[in-house]
């Protein structure tokens, strides 16, 4: 009975072991939106496009308001126990740093940029992926 017991056990652990290693690969388009508050309290809802590549732990790829204006994700981009983090600069030097997580098939966080003169505002952001990647 114990030995039976015992491989039951086994069983159960090795049977766990996929599901507990299983990850997200986040590669692949997502759209969505992040509401904006500006310095002066005001706030804006608009569209981004996140278009991601993930290796291991590593996050590449690009974001943007659209598919013709997209900004590169800087080095430094990772995936790491479900936190998403990475950072994109503009033209102009303005920080965007986007901290996510994936809940329920959904990357939702916030992103906070830096002007460089200092200035700063914040978004929550909500994406899911896109119809032809889910």
């Amino acid at each position: 009975m114990q030995i039976l017991t015992l491989v039951a056990a086994l069983l159960l652990n090795v049977a766990a072991v996929p599901a507990q290693s299983k990850t997200t690969d986040l590669t692949g388009t997502w759209t969505g939106t992040f509401a904006r508050t500006a310095p002066d309290g005001q706030t804006q809802t608009l569209n981004v496009l996140f278009n991601l590549v993930q290796k291991g732990k590593v996050l590449t790829g690009t974001v943007g308001p659209n598919p013709e204006n997209q900004l590169t994700i800087e080095k430094g981009g990772t995936v790491d126990a479900g936190k998403i983090t990475f950072k994109a600069v503009q033209p102009d030097g303005t920080v965007r740093t986007f901290t996510l997580k994936l809940v329920k098939d959904r990357l939702q966080g916030d992103m906070t940029a830096q002007r460089p003169t200092g200035e700063t505002f914040t978004a929550k952001v909500d994406m899911g992926r896109a119809p032809k990647d889910k």
